[in-house]
């Protein structure tokens, strides 16, 4: 038996994403989750809480932080009641796809193989398995898996020009989950703190392995807007999800900043392997 907490920090300032964050939610809402831990910020913070509150009712654990020292420090507030086997990161710009029973069988495999982390969305057309290519795998009934290491990572970067070691996009292991919101890393601070993005770990961040990872068999969610460098792998892209506005981040005044950040990161990796 897995305890699964699911665990969410997000904002939701606009109409489209109050949208999203909905429809979300209605495509796993049926998952045996210990509880969700859920912090709403943004204008449509109460509205999305309310629906929230309607449909999970006693699971529900409420929050409403927006401290202006930011999104880690919000997250850590929250950590007492973060203690499952694993913790779920919703993001609400993903869709599941997948059945739930799917979904509980594959978190139940992560237990039963010890797995630290694994991606639930990105799966790219079938190409997020490409980024292991060379790597020995062993084979369960829904993942594949490995124990992720320095030495291995350097055959990873190859294969698919820069892959995260870890994404916020996650399914991780709760006391891994823990590490990672009390760390002060990376010391250089490559996201605003507003943001939950330095939770990801860089190609170059091997100070966080070794670590087992999983592998989905099959793709469980999918991206509504974000086609992740796979041309035609989200969901709008495949006309499963409406176009009602082009796509927008609430970091969208530092993306060039940030992707010159991560550029530069990939380039250095790949001057060293």
């Amino acid at each position: 038996m897995v305890s699964l907490n699911i665990f969410a920090n997000f904002f939701i300032d606009t109409q489209e994403r109050f949208l999203r964050v909905q429809d979300s939610f209605r495509s796993f809402k049926d998952i045996s989750a210990d509880k969700w831990i859920i912090n709403i910020r943004g204008r449509y913070a109460q509205e999305t809480m309310a629906i929230l509150r309607d449909q999970i009712g006693d699971k529900l654990n409420a929050h409403k932080r927006q401290s202006n020292e930011g999104w880690f420090y919000d997250t850590r507030q929250m950590l007492s009641d973060i203690n499952g086997d694993y913790v779920f990161f919703w993001l609400e710009d993903h869709i599941n796809l997948a059945r739930i029973e799917l979904l509980e069988n594959t978190i139940a495999e992560m237990k039963e193989h010890d797995i630290d982390y694994m991606l639930y969305t990105f799966w790219q057309n079938g190409q997020l398995r490409e980024r292991y290519r060379g790597v020995e795998l062993l084979s369960g009934n829904k993942i594949e898996y490995f124990t992720h290491t320095a030495e291995n990572n350097r055959i990873i970067q190859k294969n698919f020009g820069g892959s995260y070691l870890i994404s916020a996009a996650s399914i991780v292991k709760t006391s891994l989950f823990h590490k990672i919101i009390l760390a002060d890393d990376p010391i250089q601070k490559r996201w605003p703190k507003e943001t939950p993005y330095d939770f990801e770990k860089a190609p170059t961040d091997v100070h966080w392995l070794p670590m087992n990872v999983g592998i989905p068999k099959q793709e469980l969610f999918a991206s509504i807007d974000d086609d992740h460098d796979v041309k035609g792998s989200c969901l709008q892209s495949r006309g499963l999800y409406p176009i009602r506005e082009g796509r927008t981040t609430y970091t969208q005044g530092y993306l060039q900043k940030i992707d010159k950040i991560v550029k530069n990161i990939i380039g250095k990796f790949k001057r060293r392997i």
